[in-house]
């Protein structure tokens, strides 16, 4: 698995989004309920939506770990998550 340089939770995540933006963006908590619903609408598989949320809310209590896979195969250190956001800003607007 690839990861960046760091460990970055999802709130971290939106600021270095909202960074590359120029504008503060906030956190909304939503029911579970709720979430799966709008994900089972946005993607037409309630059981896609299940599962993306059950990943994402094991993410919460276990994070990704760290690798040094990006340094190993290319020779140069992984782009961290702000540097991601940055170049890939415009598909935020």
């Amino acid at each position: 698995w690839f990861t960046g340089p760091k460990v970055q939770g999802t709130a971290e995540q939106l600021a270095a989004i909202g960074r590359a933006l120029g504008r503060d963006l906030t956190w909304e908590e939503l029911p579970r309920a709720a979430a799966q619903q709008a994900l089972a609408a946005a993607w037409g598989d309630p059981g896609f939506a299940a599962s993306a949320l059950d990943t994402w809310e094991r993410f919460v209590t276990h994070p990704e770990v760290v690798t040094s896979t990006v340094r190993d195969l290319t020779g140069v250190p992984a782009h961290t998550f702000a540097d991601w956001a940055a170049a890939n800003a415009a598909a935020f607007r």
